[in-house]
This record gives C-alpha cells, sequence and structure tokens, in this order.
C-alpha cells in the first residue's frame, strides 16, 4: 500500500477520519453520513470528494435514486489494520527474547579462570626458603547452580507470545 500526499492530506482531518470509520462498518449514502456527524450536506460533500480523489472511499451505483459511498481495501486497511503493529512488536520481542535465553543456556562458559592464592590462605606452612611470597595457582570454577537472567529472559519471551498471540486471534475474530 502507497501512501501520498493526496491520502495524508485525507487523513489529516478528524472529520474525514470519522467518515472512513463510519463507512468501514457499512456503505451509507452521503446523507446519512451529514445526520450522523450532524454536519451540512455540503460540507460533508466537500470531505468525501477528498477521501474519494485519495482512493480511500469510492461510489457505488447500485441502479437506484441514492449513490453509495464505501471503504475501498486501502481505506480499510488505514483504519482497522489486519495485525497491529503492536501487537507484531511484542510479539517480535517475546521471539527475541526467548531465542536470546535458549542461545544462552546452550552455550557452555568460557572455560575455568585461574587465580593466585598465597599458600599460607590455604593451611600450608611456608618456610623461609620458600618465601613469604609463594603462591599457588587454583582453578576456580563457575558456580553450578541456576542462571536466573536466562530463566527471566526465556519466561517473559514466552509471555510476550502467549500475550501477542491472543491478541492477534482476538483482532481476527
Amino acid at each position: 500500500m502507497e501512501i501520498t500526499k493526496k491520502t495524508i492530506k485525507a487523513l489529516s482531518s478528524d472529520t474525514r477520519l470519522e467518515i472512513l470509520k463510519i463507512l468501514v462498518r457499512r456503505r451509507k449514502i452521503a446523507a446519512d453520513i451529514s445526520k450522523q456527524l450532524k454536519m451540512a450536506p455540503s460540507t460533508v460533500n466537500e470531505h468525501m470528494k477528498i477521501l474519494e480523489e485519495a482512493g480511500l472511499i469510492q461510489r457505488k451505483n447500485t441502479g437506484h435514486k441514492w449513490i453509495y459511498f464505501e471503504v475501498t481495501e486501502q481505506g480499510r486497511n488505514l483504519v482497522q489494520p489486519k495485525s497491529p503493529m503492536q501487537f507484531v512488536l511484542i510479539l517480535t520481542l517475546g521471539i527475541v527474547m526467548m531465542f536470546i535465553g535458549g542461545f544462552r543456556s546452550l552455550v557452555p562458559s568460557t572455560g575455568e579462570q585461574t587465580f593466585a592464592v598465597p599458600m599460607a590462605s590455604k593451611g600450608m606452612e611456608i618456610t623461609e626458603e620458600a618465601g613469604r611470597n609463594a603462591v599457588d595457582t587454583v582453578a576456580a570454577t563457575p558456580a553450578a547452580g541456576i542462571d536466573w537472567l536466562i530463566v527471566l529472559f526465556v519466561v517473559v519471551g514466552i509471555i510476550l507470545v502467549i500475550i501477542g498471540l491472543y491478541n492477534i486471534v482476538k483482532m481476527r475474530k
């Protein structure tokens, strides 16, 4: 769907937006719209002309006395998008968070870190010959347990995906 200057101009008026919302529900004649909006028919006709030039509404001649106006597919998509952007963003954020959490839990830690620890702190006697600054290298392993940051990412991701899917399904009904 291409948005042109005419489309932007047509959407710049609250009255024209109200006309689009009215026509999304069902097609109507200009007189019904002017009564519903409590406006002069000439004013409504001017707004309808701008909407028609922008391709957001169209005339529907039924062969009777009245000419009906109905919203086009482009107009309908602007007033009632099929998948609202906020739900798509929530769904995407949830999937990204689940991916980050899952990826982080699958990647092994970078390995062991080594620290220099004085031998005296390990309960060993230090002789004069060994010197007062003798150190022993000790390998420190990461603490075994649950990485709560990973759990948080996955849980929040799952919740966001469920909310996003629920709202998209709800909007389509």
